[in-house]
């Protein structure tokens, strides 16, 4: 089904920048095509970013520890 929108025609070039060799109504076709890939992709990266600061603030903590022993083995 097709159906005829009004847009701007910034929009529309803003479509064919991110739609490589692609004009006018193929552009945001192949956005609007793309978006739920995109936003997937962007939900998992979250997800890493998460896992990495998680990981971050544990190694915060082992090097903490180190840390204290050092000082400790230090004293002896």
């Amino acid at each position: 089904m097709r159906c005829a929108i009004d847009l701007e025609t910034r929009l529309i070039k803003t479509a064919e920048l991110y739609a490589p060799g692609r004009k006018g109504s193929d552009a945001i076709t192949w956005i609007l095509d793309d978006y739920p890939r995109l936003v997937a992709e962007i939900r998992e990266l979250r997800k890493r970013v998460a896992q990495l600061d998680d990981e971050g603030a544990q190694l915060d903590a082992v090097l903490h520890e180190l840390r204290q022993i050092a000082e400790r083995i230090n004293l002896l």
